[in-house]
């Protein structure tokens, strides 16, 4: 959208110089407005890309309008027109605040001159914005995948995510997306899933091998606007691919450092991992995954450290972090924390332990960091758990 603004306190001047532009390709508006006050409203009102002012005009003159526009407005291109008296006087007072000075009577060939500069720089302008907003989408998608698997967010990358009151957190449990082929059709797949939630707030959208994972990023969480896009999207989802669409639920939070306990809990709800598919499936498991397996399940309520265990079977620990993750489905971090969530659960339902003490037979010293983890994941606090294990 190109719109122009042409401001002059005289008629004859300002109606042809609007009649002429508008008449151009690729120009959607023309206001014309007869001083700069007049201007300023229009600019308000309306998102200008191209001024053309002449230079002496009651109320507001167009140096001080070029001069407003330059510190309100400083992409939109600024042209003065002068008379010949007034030629040298324009020079020197407006050489920082205009793209050009011109000359009166203008031309049909002079405005067209205007008229195509200024709607390249438009151009180019906005194919340099879109590229970035591109880039930091990307940006922004890689370090929500990080932040899924619980690698933390760089200092220097902090800026990237968007304001918001709540996250909310969906994955969506499909046959393995490579299957589909053409890596088109799964950027189609995203894109679409992007748009359907931005209108709730800045969605983020990552895709695994068989999940399709939605991040919302909301300052105003309407619960049942969220649940309709999610049935809504899943069902599309399934129609599109002809595939059946399970939905895992990671629920919302106010610290973005939960995103991989939520991921967790959508990971739960799904009876999803690696793990499970390969067992079901009868398929074998590197032997030093079995083992680390068998480490996390004796050593969960110590320290189970994967360094300590990648340093004791000599075996570089970056490779068995990422062997790991392939294996399973998730990584090393998630897979302990979802087991020690589980041992909890289990002591919560059959036991008559003081919290404290779960806290400390599950891998946790910190009781009121048990509580929040345990309440992003199950949804529901350990005492609320405890007591609803009770009465069913």
């Amino acid at each position: 959208m190109f719109r122009i603004l042409v401001v002059d306190d005289e008629p004859n001047v300002r109606i042809p110089v609007c009649r002429v532009l508008a008449a151009m390709e690729g120009v959607s508006a023309v206001f014309e407005a007869k001083d700069g006050l007049e201007a300023f409203e229009v600019m308000e009102r309306h998102e200008i890309q191209l001024v053309i002012t002449d230079i002496r005009m009651p109320a507001v003159d167009g140096l001080q309008l070029a001069a407003h526009i330059r510190n309100k407005y400083p992409e939109t291109d600024v042209y003065v027109l002068t008379g010949h008296a007034e030629f040298e006087y324009a020079l020197k007072a407006v050489q920082h605040q205009v793209t050009e000075y011109l000359l009166k009577p203008l031309s049909k060939k002079k405005l067209e001159e205007i008229y195509a500069s200024a709607y390249l720089r438009y151009r180019q302008r906005k194919e340099v914005l879109q590229l970035n907003a591109i880039r930091s989408q990307a940006l922004l998608e890689k370090r929500i995948h990080d932040l899924l698997h619980d690698v933390p967010l760089p200092t220097f990358d902090e800026n990237l995510i968007p304001p918001y009151v709540k996250i909310v957190l969906v994955s969506f449990s499909t046959k393995e997306l490579q299957s589909l082929g053409e890596a088109s059709v799964r950027y189609f797949i995203r894109g679409c899933a992007y748009e359907a939630f931005s209108g709730l707030g800045t969605a983020v959208v990552c895709l695994e091998d068989r999940l399709i994972t939605v991040v919302l990023f909301t300052e105003r969480y309407d619960k049942e606007a969220w649940d309709l896009q999610v049935k809504e999207t899943a069902v599309w989802i399934s129609e599109k691919l002809r595939l059946p669409v399970k939905i895992g639920y990671g629920g919302d939070a106010t610290d973005i450092k939960d995103l991989s306990l939520m991921y967790i809990r959508s990971m739960i709800s799904l009876g999803f991992t690696e793990l499970s598919r390969r067992t079901d499936a009868g398929e074998a498991i590197a032997p030093i995954v079995r083992a680390l397996l068998a480490y996390v399940h004796k050593e969960y309520a110590g320290g189970a450290q994967l360094a300590d265990f990648a340093q004791i079977h000599q075996v570089n620990a970056n490779y068995l972090s990422n062997l790991f993750h392939q294996e399973i489905g998730l990584t090393y971090s998630q897979y302990l924390t979802q087991y020690r969530l589980t041992q909890a659960k289990r002591l919560l339902r059959e036991t008559h332990l003081k919290m404290y003490e779960i806290c400390e037979l599950a891998g946790y010293k910190d009781p009121a960091y048990f509580s929040r983890m345990f309440k992003t994941v199950e949804g529901i606090s350990p005492n609320d758990y405890r007591t609803a294990s009770v009465s069913s």
